[in-house]
């Protein structure tokens, strides 16, 4: 009796991470701040300062959570699409994590900090906030090498994944799902990237993930 419970306590903690954190993440990026026309990155997160840094705070453990979330789509499988997934994955926790906390904390304290600042302060902190946002090594930018590699990681881990599943059985759907995720997800870190990308996702682990916790072939 007791390991059925504690089997029932791990599923549920399963059905938590891989679909709460998806539908979580989701709805958290529609509110992402983005840039306005006819202003600076800067001037567009200046009146919603407070929270751009909270919503980076929150992503925090939910960018843990949703590489878990893929780890524990190809627990129980095995061969070199698993093992890929599972380094992909990494990299994304390390570098996209990385990322959030530099571009997202960082460049938020500066821009609370510096909001009611003199005018020459302000322009001095908008510099610095720009050169957070393009630096080619740790930039927010798409195309720094930081977010690259979180990005890339990501999209490595699913696609990967995608492979492990597909040979393991899960139908067609539920795949291209999973990789337009790998995509959107990795492309921007904005809305409607990421939202989209994170509706896909919730909807492809949604179709696969149950197959996997009654331990039946997942197509």
């Amino acid at each position: 009796m007791k390991d059925v419970h504690l089997s029932n306590r791990s599923i549920l903690i399963q059905r938590l991470i891989i679909l709460g954190t998806p539908f979580v993440l989701g709805l958290l990026e529609i509110t992402h701040p983005i840039g306005m026309m006819n202003k600076t990155p800067f001037q567009s997160v200046v009146p919603k300062v407070d929270w751009w840094i909270t919503l980076h705070l929150l992503q925090l453990p939910l960018f843990g959570l949703l590489g878990i979330a893929v780890l524990l789509l190809v627990n129980n499988l095995k061969g070199l699409p698993v093992m890929i997934s599972r380094i992909g994955i990494a990299f994304f926790l390390i570098f996209y994590t990385a990322l959030d906390s530099i571009m997202g904390i960082a460049g938020g304290v500066l821009i609370r900090s510096a909001k009611d600042l003199s005018k020459n302060i302000q322009i001095f902190a908008e510099k610095q906030f720009n050169l957070l946002l393009f630096d080619p090594i740790f930039g927010g930018s798409t195309f720094s090498l930081i977010s690259v590699l979180g990005g890339g990681g990501w999209l490595i881990g699913i696609i990967a994944a995608v492979i492990a599943l597909k040979r393991a059985g899960a139908s067609l759907f539920p795949v291209v799902l999973l990789i337009a995720s790998g995509f959107l997800f990795g492309l921007a870190h904005v809305p409607p990237t990421r939202p989209i990308g994170m509706a896909c996702f919730f909807i492809a682990v949604a179709m696969i993930a149950p197959r996997i916790w009654m331990g039946e072939k997942i197509s």
